[in-house]
């Protein structure tokens, strides 16, 4: 299980949000950590200022990566995520929970050093595993904008080690992004040869299923894929040079692994033919979403297949899908071949489609 941490949303009204936000976060603490670990509240200068937060997850429960404000112009900064989350599990052996740190900085011309880093509550892995404790850092040129909340982002992973400073409420990336060039050279060559995902697929930690539930995490249609090998009713695969793995979990009476994956890696990029769709089809698609009017190649751009022991043939006049939340909805084909309908609950509507 992951367990990760991300900025308050809303800029306004700084010094109450993170109020709020450090309350909740006390007893949480008590809760997880028997109340060893200590909160406290940065006040908001009288000077034009913005809010830098450092973000973490938890890869497994002795190991969590950072992603943190290490200097401003220069200047050290003495408190991050990993510094305090560590402190504070002290005593709880591998146990490592991540604790939020967030200060202001004068808004301005900066110079920020970032950092991503894997830390641990135990010493001792550094010693069982050190290759595993991959690091990337730098530094980045921004102009933060008063009253901004800032979130410090990244990914650390066997072919991608990157971090970068992001606007909160846009996810706008903000200034370069540090970029790890010797593994980013191994991830071209791993990747050399890559086809295109079909269609937009959704993932839960590194596992796609043919279910495709629509309200998880997306990897956008046109994304380079390549296959590792096939394992047990799945393939590995890498995609956009991150190993994830996708399940065949339901349609096996219908058609082998193998044939499923065909569907999916195509050779001719899906995002040539969308940018000449309508835009109203290119939103849908770009949000994982049906609307009316659309043809079933472009359902299935921003939908993925349907699961072919639920929906036999694409020849159907339904095609069933789910939510995360294993909530179902059915795409209702009209006369002429397009969307003609989607039924579900106007709870999950609003999720699955745009008018």
């Amino acid at each position: 299980m992951k367990f990760s941490y991300s900025p308050i949303s809303n800029a306004a009204n700084h010094v109450m949000e993170v109020m709020k936000f450090r309350s909740a976060l006390s007893l949480m603490s008590i809760f997880l950590l028997g109340g060893c670990s200590q909160t406290h509240i940065v006040v908001k200068p009288d000077y034009p200022s913005a809010l830098i937060w450092d973000s973490a997850l938890s890869e497994d429960g002795g190991r969590a990566a950072f992603f943190v404000l290490t200097a401003v112009d220069g200047t050290p900064i003495e408190e991050n995520s990993m510094k305090r989350s560590i402190r504070a599990n002290i005593g709880r052996g591998r146990n490592l929970y991540p604790m939020p740190v967030e200060r202001y900085v004068a808004a301005g011309k900066h110079r920020l050093t970032l950092t991503g880093q894997f830390g641990t509550a135990a010493p001792i892995e550094y010693l069982l595993r050190p290759s595993s404790f991959a690091k990337v850092s730098g530094e980045i040129d921004v102009e933060l904008k008063p009253d901004m909340i800032y979130r410090v982002a990244g990914v650390l992973e066997p072919l991608r080690r990157e971090v970068w400073l992001t606007e909160w409420n846009t996810g706008t990336q903000v200034g370069e992004k540090i970029i790890d060039l010797e593994i980013a050279g191994d991830a071209q060559k791993a990747m050399a040869g890559a086809q295109f995902t079909c269609c937009n697929l959704h993932y839960k930690d590194d596992w796609i299923s043919d279910t495709n539930e629509t309200t998880l995490p997306m990897i956008p249609a046109g994304t380079p894929i390549v296959l590792k090998g096939f394992g047990f009713n799945r393939a590995s695969v890498l995609i956009d040079s991150r190993e994830m793995r996708i399940g065949h979990d339901y349609g096996r009476k219908q058609e082998t692994k193998e044939q499923y994956l065909a569907k999916l890696m195509v050779n001719n990029d899906p995002k040539t033919r969308i940018k000449n769709y309508p835009p109203r089809i290119q939103e849908a698609i770009a949000a994982g979403k049906v609307c009316k009017g659309m043809t079933r190649e472009q359902v299935v751009i921003s939908l993925g297949y349907p699961r072919t022991d639920s929906t036999k043939a694409l020849s159907q006049a339904e095609w069933k899908y789910w939510t995360a939340n294993w909530d179902e909805y059915l795409v209702i084909w009209g006369e002429d071949g397009l969307v003609q309908s989607i039924s579900a609950p106007p709870e999950v509507l609003s999720l699955v489609s745009i008018p």
